[in-house]
């Protein structure tokens, strides 16, 4: 297996090595010539390489775009304490070894979280379903039918893909990965707060990214990139639209108006409020205690996802370098990983 990981590279050495690309961006050096900045994956972290009097042209013309693995001369130069230069650069192709190392996905088969997803659902109607399948009655138009209806509309794509394109989950499985662990948490914290209801906040749990589906475009290895359409409208109104065309063909099957009203309305608020804040995109700031709770708890696991990447890579008893994305005031802070190891 021809893979070198970024942490075994010892400084002023050269790599060759298969990678993933995961973006390419650009620039110029001070003295105005091409440069490309790359971050690249070896399968356990991603950092970030330079490649010098290349532009991205030259990659897209040598077949090479997010996503694809590559193969790869890096050379580990002092500068700045470590960097990643990139020397050459050439498409390759991975065995079935290769893939699975490279290949980032979340510590459970996302498979296997799909189906505690569909479970925790169903569970969360108090209704007698059978827990151990995905099958909705045909005349079922609950809150609980409306998500299972949604998830399975399109389940690979769902449970392959990944939740963002940076930041935090941002690996095969990573949409998966963070609405699972959303809906555990979801429906743990209705035992303590009587006043949610349980089915609405884990429905509405569990479809809140919905719209990432098509906000987002996921290669096979896990590398996200927007969409036109997610670009100009953004995955919470993408969602909206999701649960519209749901009930616009029930109705129209039916002959009839399906679902409740109400629900829908309340459901779809809380897509359209769980960024919480309109400066994070959020359509509606939280109106309803099931749309606070379900923004708290995506900054809660968006967060600790990052503590836990982060930490990961962090020597017990040392401060890990200063990391975007987990301060309310939006700067960078370092991380301290404690010497006892607890749930790290």
């Amino acid at each position: 297996m021809n893979i070198t990981l970024f942490k075994d590279m010892e400084m002023n050495g050269v790599y060759d090595t298969k990678v993933i690309v995961n973006t390419i961006s650009e620039k110029n050096t001070a003295g105005g010539k091409p440069m490309l900045r790359l971050m690249i994956s070896d399968g356990t972290e991603s950092v970030s390489a330079v490649m010098f009097d290349t532009t991205k042209k030259n990659l897209t013309d040598a077949g090479i775009t997010d996503g694809m693995p590559v193969q790869t001369k890096i050379h580990i130069d002092p500068f700045g304490g470590r960097s990643y230069q990139i020397q050459s650069i050439k498409t390759t192709t991975l065995d079935d070894l290769e893939r699975s190392a490279l290949v980032r996905k979340p510590p459970v088969e996302p498979k296997n979280l799909f189906v505690n997803v569909i479970k925790k659902i169903k569970a969360s109607s108090g209704r007698p379903y059978d827990l151990n399948n995905a099958e909705i009655p045909a005349d079922d138009y609950s809150l609980t039918a409306l998500a299972v209806r949604l998830l399975m509309k399109d389940y690979e794509a769902f449970y392959s893909s990944s939740a963002a394109k940076s930041m935090h989950h941002n690996l095969y499985g990573g949409l998966v990965y963070h609405t699972s662990r959303m809906v555990d948490a979801a429906s743990a914290i209705c035992d303590v707060y009587k006043l949610l209801d349980r089915e609405l906040l884990v429905c509405g749990t569990a479809i809140h990214d919905i719209g990432k589906l098509k906000e987002l475009y996921t290669s096979d290895t896990g590398t996200a990139s927007y969409t036109v359409e997610g670009s100009l409208l953004g995955h919470a109104l993408l969602g909206i639209e999701m649960i519209d065309e749901e009930v616009a063909k029930r109705d129209a099957a039916a002959g009839r108006q399906t679902y409740d009203r109400d629900d829908i309305m309340c459901i779809k608020h809380m897509i359209a409020s769980h960024h919480g804040k309109l400066e994070w995109e959020a359509i509606k700031l939280p109106a309803m205690p099931e749309a606070m709770v379900l923004h708290e708890l995506d900054m809660i696991d968006s967060r600790v996802y990052i503590y836990e990447e982060t930490l990961a890579k962090t020597e017990p008893g040392t401060l890990s370098e200063p990391v975007f994305g987990v301060a309310a005031d939006k700067v960078s802070t370092p991380l301290y990983r404690r010497k006892k190891t607890g749930g790290q």
